[in-house]
């Protein structure tokens, strides 16, 4: 089999396996000092750990030649997971632009409800089975979903990244506060990951740089980590 394969679940599992561990530790945080942002961010980065290591899983099953385990795999966790994971963020883009708790809400099940449809197109009008290539598989949903995820999910997220990082700017030039150094952190983390998710998903990049946009994931959660924990000075 392809040794390209090897790479890519090497990658792969490493971001899940960065993001597990990241959860965990600001979890640990949270429990010994007070956190003044939304959990959704905790849990976007523990979405973005099991979805990758499942994407590793579904590219070990490449390896060894059981590819419709690897669709398996892509059709029932991985495939959904590519919509449910940004729901988290959505969440924490709610708890960041809303002080109002019903606006708040609102904007919540508003997103969840374009999440739960990108997930329920997906399971109904299926997604298209990638060839095994030296690099692994690339499966495509239907055209339903695709416009889901880019219309009503992709678009609305880079859209509060790009306010929120001149909003949280504007305000740490001014404050420089823990809470607006870690906003302002996580606000790059969030268009890292934005920017390095869209070129692997739209296959923009191929070989080696395809790699690299992945490293780019990783590193996007490491922001997070440190954005969390790291205390910057002035």
């Amino acid at each position: 089999m392809y040794l390209g394969i090897l790479y890519n679940i090497f990658i792969c599992t490493v971001i899940g396996v960065t993001g597990l561990i990241c959860f965990f530790q600001i979890q640990k945080l949270r429990k010994e000092r007070k956190a003044d942002y939304s959990n959704g961010l905790d849990y976007f980065i523990l979405s973005v750990g099991i979805m990758w290591f499942l994407i590793g899983i579904r590219n070990i099953f490449n390896w060894i030649g059981r590819v419709d385990l690897n669709v398996f795999v892509f059709q029932w966790f991985s495939g959904p997971l590519v919509y449910v994971h940004l729901l988290p963020a959505f969440y924490f883009f709610g708890w960041d632009f809303f002080k109002d708790i019903k606006k708040r809400f609102l904007f919540n099940i508003f997103f969840t409800a374009i999440v739960l449809s990108a997930v329920f197109t997906f399971f109904k009008y299926g997604f298209v089975v990638g060839e095994v290539t030296y690099w692994g598989s690339n499966h495509k949903p239907n055209e339903i979903t695709n416009n889901i995820f880019v219309y009503g999910i992709f678009v609305p997220a880079l859209l509060f990244i790009l306010v929120n990082l001149g909003r949280h700017l504007k305000t740490w030039k001014k404050e420089r506060t823990t809470i607006q150094r870690q906003l302002l952190g996580f606000t790059i983390g969030f268009l890292i990951y934005a920017l390095a998710g869209i070129i692997d998903a739209l296959g923009i990049v191929k070989d080696w740089v395809m790699l690299l946009s992945r490293i780019g994931i990783m590193f996007a959660v490491l922001f997070f980590y440190l954005s969390a924990t790291f205390d910057i000075v002035d």
